[in-house]
């Protein structure tokens, strides 16, 4: 979601490092749906403000760690499975 989309669901304008947080939170916090997100961080915004969205922010973090460290071992998992493959004489 772009900033002028949530500026127009929430009926106002937030500064760009607002913005960012919002963003943050709405990408990353995995108490935020990924079909009803947009809804979820206006109702946020609309019913408590910067404040709970910013206390969000901590535990988006977290989740935004986590799921590098899980593309990592997909990675690893991919190649050692292709390297199986190899020694078996099959395509890859």
């Amino acid at each position: 979601m772009m900033k002028p989309e949530f500026e127009k669901l929430i009926g106002k304008m937030v500064s760009n490092e607002e913005y960012s947080t919002i963003e943050y939170v709405y990408t990353w916090h995995p108490a935020i749906s990924e079909t009803e997100g947009k809804d979820q961080i206006v109702r946020l915004y609309t019913d408590y403000g910067m404040t709970v969205i910013e206390d969000m922010v901590e535990r988006a973090g977290k989740m935004e760690k986590l799921e590098g460290e899980l593309m990592v071992a997909q990675n690893q998992v991919t190649i050692i499975q292709n390297r199986i493959k190899v020694l078996r004489g099959e395509e890859p």
